[in-house]
């Protein structure tokens, strides 16, 4: 539930901007740009304002909350998470030699793999145990 709740926020923040409630927004915003860059240019806008991170982190967050509903065995969830990163490294490097633009959907969705696959790599690691006491 604390991705879920992480991804609420997140989307709660520019309601709250838009809505009245300005304190609870900014406060919001300020609390996630200690993990985000927050360019507006990176993020998506609903309501009127942007979300409190950029479309990566919250791919990510996203990715974490669906990720942790599965499990697979550690080798895989290694082999995911790296594939995973090397893709969102790809992205920024092509992106900043000038191969292309800002794709908000192809950073969302390569954040979403990256919580999913780091997610699935922690899911596994919390399950190991129990799968090594049962085989002795």
């Amino acid at each position: 539930l604390v991705p879920l709740t992480f991804v609420a926020a997140v989307v709660a923040a520019p309601y709250f901007l838009t809505h009245g409630l300005l304190a609870i927004g900014l406060a919001l915003e300020r609390g996630f740009a200690v993990v985000c860059h927050q360019r507006p240019d990176r993020s998506f806008w609903i309501f009127g304002a942007e979300v409190a991170v950029c479309s990566r982190c919250l791919g990510i967050y996203l990715g974490v909350a669906v990720g942790l509903l599965f499990r697979t065995p550690r080798r895989i969830a290694l082999r995911l998470l790296i594939a995973a990163a090397a893709l969102n490294l790809f992205d920024a490097m092509t992106e900043l030699a000038g191969l292309h633009g800002n794709w908000l959907a192809i950073r969302f969705a390569f954040g979403l793999l990256l919580g999913g696959a780091a997610a699935l790599l922690i899911s596994s690691a919390a399950a190991a145990p129990n799968a090594r006491e049962v085989r002795l």
